[in-house]
């Protein structure tokens, strides 16, 4: 994991007056299911199009394998894409759209059916050789257009958003697939969402991109546990913020002083995740810790999994989120409308945010 199999230093593109990747620095490691994340229009897609060659830099240096791609054609780079929409040969069957790439390398027929075979048992489409893309769900087309870049064997595989087209349960499951298949085969992936929950259960790292730019890159559990702005906090996942200036506690917040781990050396953003936010009932008297916040529920959301409860304390509205436990264990609580709760926000989570 510590060799580094791609590398881009101080790549940058404009379209016209438009920049859509403004000095990105970057090192993606051999074996790595790597994710660019962010919204539209942030310039993942243009990096991706800049690795396999279909566009070109204006400045800076792409290298794979340690070798320079300037002036290296698409089809001559260790690389293969996985578009979005798939881009099958509605005229050729499944073994066709996979042998296609083999074929134009002139590999023996012998070798071509051997590759075609195991790529297609690779992805559990057995038995739908002969069937055209017409004939194909969204989830199989999406099997096809992988065992196609994939028979080719390249040093990276570079997928566009390619679970977008599909409905939720399927996504869920295909992300699942597609996570496995990175892990048996071992091969570098590089892959563009807009899909935090996506990023975050795939990927081996992530970067998150903002106007051109990487704005946080680390492990999931680092980018979503320590945001370093407000922007990835809000995008990836939802957060309560509070402004907040120096306290001796730790912090003086509109919700009153607040403990933290380490005290403010000056006016900040303090940022919390709903799920982080623990609740109890009023009625039960004021549990002895620090960081109790008195607060009201105005609104219930359920979603199955979770309850999402709107609060406001004050003049702050806070967001907390608990699981929707059976209400015969010990310790489950459910709150109603127009309820008195304590919001307890423990000083850990609470995660200072630049703007």
């Amino acid at each position: 994991m510590a060799d580094v199999l791609v590398r881009l230093s101080g790549v940058r593109k404009a379209f016209g007056g438009v920049v859509a990747l403004d000095g990105v620095d970057l090192e993606v490691r051999r074996g790595e299911f790597f994710s660019l994340l962010g919204p539209s229009g942030c310039g993942k897609t243009t990096l991706l199009r800049i690795l396999a060659g279909f566009d070109t830099p204006d400045a800076g240096r792409v290298e794979i394998a340690g070798k320079d791609m300037a002036g290296v054609p698409p089809y001559a780079r260790p690389v293969n894409t996985v578009f979005q929409n798939y881009a099958l040969f509605p005229h050729m069957t499944v073994e066709g759209n996979v042998a296609f790439g083999l074929r134009m390398k002139g590999l023996p027929q012998a070798e071509v059916r051997r590759k075609v075979a195991w790529a297609l048992e690779l992805v559990d489409l057995v038995g739908l050789e002969k069937r055209y893309p017409r004939e194909l769900s969204g989830g199989q087309k999406q099997r096809v257009a992988l065992a196609r870049a994939l028979v080719l064997e390249p040093l990276v595989l570079l997928l566009d958003e390619p679970l977008s087209a599909l409905d939720a349960r399927l996504r869920q499951e295909l992300r699942v697939e597609l996570m496995q298949l990175q892990r048996r085969l071992g091969t570098t992936f590089i892959f563009v969402t807009h899909d935090q929950e996506e990023a975050l259960v795939m990927s081996d790292r992530i970067a998150v991109m903002r106007s051109g730019r990487i704005v946080q890159e680390g492990l999931p559990d680092e980018v979503y546990e320590r945001p370093k702005n407000r922007f990835v906090a809000e995008f990836l996942g939802r957060s309560n913020f509070l402004p907040a200036r120096p306290h001796p506690l730790g912090a003086e917040t509109p919700l009153g002083p607040l403990r933290l781990k380490e005290p403010l050396a000056q006016a900040a953003t303090l940022a919390i995740r709903p799920e982080k936010i623990r609740l109890y009932p009023a009625q039960n008297g004021v549990p002895a810790r620090e960081n109790l916040v008195r607060a009201v529920v105005e609104e219930i959301v359920y979603t199955g999994a979770e309850n999402q409860y709107y609060l406001r304390a004050g003049e702050v509205r806070l967001l907390a989120y608990t699981l929707n436990q059976d209400l015969q264990e010990p310790g489950a609580e459910e709150f109603g409308y127009g309820e008195e709760v304590y919001a307890y926000l423990p000083p850990g989570n609470l995660v200072v945010v630049h703007e």
